[in-house]
């Protein structure tokens, strides 16, 4: 005979207070380590609440300490390994100055980053530490969490005409060197490919590639930029259909790992050679451009140490009462290495 398991009740503070005879304000404050509860009574809560399996409501106690200890985390792809060891770095941070830090994707999509950024804000985090989607959509929504009292980070891309801080490597000069060193390899036909507009660390790559033209006497030519959107189909599409012109190129350099991973496979399956024909080179330390099977160029952007320095930015902010002017925007080395 089957017998359906009740579901055990989730003890509450109230249902601690009543226990011990005493109010929950009393409970609470006694969690709370307060002053003006005297020892054995904090012990006498605190074991009781063990022997229960109580946990304090995290929203709950926010109200009361107008703190949370939850950070939000805003990603745009967890596809590319650069952001999931971002991530990583930033959990481990947290964890070991007390915070938990709420993981949530948007997908490079302007809709989903408000929605996602209006539940943090509904939810309290004490602090967000952003990679934004791009453009200007949400900038009144950034600006009105700024008003609540919600400390903001950017990590790897910054935000145009806002005071935020932020943690980033220098784009454009790590373009120039990643350029520079295909030029170095001999090459001159060199294609930007991705989008060069739109954030500013697409902008700032596409700068510090024609600054290395420029320095290395290469006639800037539009043809041999093409845009597409950071996906790998999109990518393939665009780069197949740029080859089947015959416009002759040597070199590539590629804003990141999905879309330098379509590129490498159509000019594969040209039957062209990498990098006998076409030397890639790309941004992202993106495990998936690894699947081509041949040697490339990326640039290292030490992703996890953009995501301690940024998790401990936020923190300094948050526990400083507000005051982001007293700190300034970090740079992490970045350096351009043969995979």
């Amino acid at each position: 005979m089957n017998v359906k398991k009740q579901k055990r009740k989730k003890i509450t503070l109230k249902d601690v207070a009543n226990i011990l005879s005493l109010t929950p304000a009393t409970v609470s404050k006694a969690l709370r380590d307060s002053s003006d509860i005297s020892f054995e009574t904090k012990e006498l809560v605190k074991n009781k609440c063990r022997e229960l399996g109580y946990r304090p409501n995290l929203l709950a106690r926010s109200l009361i300490n107008n703190k949370s200890k939850i950070l939000g985390v805003l990603v745009p792809d967890l596809r590319i390994s650069f952001f999931s060891e971002a991530v990583r770095g930033m959990y481990e941070e947290a964890s070991l100055k007390g915070y938990e830090c709420l993981l949530l994707v948007h997908d490079e999509d302007y809709e989903k980053e408000r929605k996602k950024i209006e539940f943090l804000s509904d939810l309290g985090v004490d602090g967000i530490l952003l990679n934004a989607a791009g453009g200007r959509a949400n900038y009144p929504l950034y600006e009105k969490l700024t008003d609540e009292g919600i400390n903001i980070v950017c990590w790897d891309r910054k935000l145009e005409d806002l005071e935020y801080k932020s943690v980033t490597i220098d784009d454009t000069e790590a373009a120039f060197q990643l350029t520079s060193k295909i030029i170095d390899d001999g090459r001159k036909n060199i294609l930007f490919l991705g989008p060069n507009t739109g954030i500013p660390v697409a902008k700032d790559r596409f700068e510090g590639y024609q600054i290395s033209l420029r320095k290395n006497n290469i006639p800037f030519n539009p043809e041999l930029v093409v845009q597409t959107f950071r996906d790998v189909e999109d990518s393939y599409n665009k780069m197949s259909s740029f080859l089947d012109k015959g416009i002759k190129i040597d070199g590539v350099i590629s804003i990141g790992g999905l879309i330098t991973y379509g590129a490498g496979k159509a000019i594969l399956d040209r039957k062209l050679t990498i990098p006998g024909d076409i030397i890639l080179g790309e941004f992202g330390d993106n495990d998936i451009v690894a699947r081509l099977g041949v040697p490339f160029y990326t640039v290292h952007q030490n992703p996890y140490k953009i995501g301690k320095a940024s998790t401990d930015l936020l923190i300094s902010m948050i526990e400083s009462g507000n005051h982001p002017e007293k700190f300034q925007d970090i740079i992490i080395e970045s350096e351009v290495i043969q995979r």
